[in-house]
């Protein structure tokens, strides 16, 4: 029983031993043109056309010390070793040891299979394990790609090379600056796997996780991403890039930067296609225009830019669109923003409300200086309404209006042609009666958001009728109507139907 016991450990240890413990081939000399023993330092020199093999390595230099009792050699000169007869490694010096398969070249250092070139000037190979590492600076090279780095791993066998420090990806496309990257010598794809840049013709891109097929020119960004064009930065949680349709996809927690203009964009999804001509966003889009004071925040189901014939910048938010800040509401089915001229055009039933102030018209323009409205120019059909309490309203109305801001506060409108007024005058706070009166051209002066002075141009038509003796039928302009339930009352409020 003892002697099977042993015989039993003894068959385990053989199975467990580890591989590096296990005795490999001896190195064999195949040819050298000299031979001199040297046994005070217990080796062999071969110089000549030296020629040796162990398993499936072939090595060749021009001269060698041979370590005869340790399985190992140096080499000098010329040294040239070949791996299953696909690999190739060159150098000007080499030691390997023949237990544990390890390769040690340096000075001007080659290694190349069918798929790559590896140049550096230390790199150290694995033959066992089938890896090779440089750590002192290396250039990878392909049929389409270079990629350099202070430290990288190439495994032959799965045809992926991991680059670390100083990393610098040069394609076709693009070129790359990270920390850490991985890149698949057949399929072409380089993985991000830290802080890296990516340089094109007009964009620039920075991601921590994601990957980019260097053959289609696809990129997908997953962590960090930012996106540079132009005067536009673009943050999202995703960002897809195909450089060949020239589009790029931004997904979930999507910002745009307009830097010089000083206006944001939001939403949940967004493009910029080729040569940055066009780009939009959706799915909560939210346009900012951001003042000094306060922010003006625009809603439509889509948000856009693109350019003018000048190939100035063009913004727009059509469908269902609200804008609110805190002077400042209202709502429309288009807008359109210029960025060059500052004038943003309400387009589709418009309704603005200001300083207290219902406005209503065809078109309406908002004229802007630094992102702070300072004109409302009311087109056709225009309509001023001012509520005093739940039945009286100052109203007043005409073919065009220019409404003058001071202070975020309404406080001149000019109203030319067709102008009609209908106001309560007051006398300290007590109203005193309704005045209705017509004039080609007005002046109403406005404070504390209550009509102060009306100057009629010229001789108006109009009267004054005591409270008791109105009519409430004639309380009200033609084409009166009273939207309040549509102003939005806070910057969540624009985005309900």
């Amino acid at each position: 029983m003892i002697a099977k016991a042993l015989l039993l450990f003894v068959c385990l240890s053989g199975i467990l031993m580890p591989l590096s413990a296990q005795k490999k081939a001896v190195i064999k000399i195949q040819h050298a043109d000299f031979y001199k023993p040297e046994p005070e330092q217990k080796r062999n020199k071969l110089i000549g056309n030296v020629r040796l093999t162990q398993d499936n390595m072939l090595m060749s230099c021009d001269s060698l010390y041979q370590y005869s009792d340790s399985n190992y050699v140096e080499a000098f000169g010329h040294v040239h070793a070949i791996q299953n007869d696909s690999l190739h490694l060159w150098g000007d010096y080499m030691i390997y040891d023949g237990n544990t398969q390890l390769a040690k070249v340096r000075r001007n250092v080659t290694m190349k299979d069918p798929k790559i070139t590896l140049t550096t000037q230390f790199l150290d190979y694995d033959a066992q394990r089938k890896v090779g590492y440089y750590f002192n600076t290396g250039t990878l090279k392909d049929s389409i790609n270079t990629l350099i780095s202070d430290v990288g791993y190439y495994y032959t066998t799965s045809k992926e090379m991991f680059f670390k420090d100083n990393v610098k990806v040069y394609t076709p496309e693009y070129e790359m600056f990270s920390d850490t990257l991985k890149y698949n010598t057949d399929s072409k794809i380089i993985l991000i796997t830290g802080p890296t840049t990516i340089y094109g013709e007009n964009r620039t891109l920075y991601s921590e996780d994601g990957w980019y097929n260097t053959l289609t020119s696809h990129a997908e960004l997953y962590k960090n991403n930012t996106l540079t064009y132009n005067e536009y930065l673009a943050k999202a949680d995703t960002i897809t890039v195909d450089s060949l349709t020239g589009t790029a996809i931004m997904k979930n927690n999507l910002h745009l930067y307009d830097t010089v203009n000083n206006i944001i964009v939001g939403g949940n999804y967004g493009e910029v296609l080729k040569n940055n001509d066009y780009a939009f966003v959706t799915d909560r889009a939210l346009l900012t225009l951001v003042g000094k004071q306060d922010s003006l925040f625009i809603h439509g189901d889509t948000l856009s830019v693109s350019k003018d014939t000048a190939g100035q910048n063009v913004m727009r938010a059509y469908y269902h669109t609200k804008f609110y800040s805190r002077d400042l509401q209202g709502l429309c089915d288009s807008m359109v923003f210029p960025v060059a001229d500052s004038t943003v055009h309400l387009i589709g039933s418009p309704i603005v409300w200001a300083s207290g102030n219902q406005m209503t018209s065809t078109n309406i323009d908002m004229l802007l200086a630094n992102n702070v409205i300072k004109e409302f120019h009311l087109l056709e059909k225009s309509m001023i309404i001012n509520q005093i309490d739940s039945v009286k309203y100052n109203q007043i109305k005409g073919r065009n209006m220019i409404g003058h801001l001071q202070n975020n506060e309404l406080h001149l409108v000019d109203v030319n042609g067709n102008g009609e007024t209908l106001y309560y005058p007051d006398d300290k706070g007590a109203i005193i009666g309704m005045n209705k009166a017509t004039g080609a051209y007005i002046k109403i002066y406005i404070s504390e958001r209550r009509v102060k002075d009306i100057i009629f141009i010229q001789k108006p038509e109009g009267s004054m009728s005591p409270l008791l003796l109105v009519n409430p039928e004639e309380t009200r302009l033609r084409d009166f109507q009273w939207h309040i339930e549509k102003k939005p009352l806070n910057k969540e409020a624009i985005f309900l139907k």
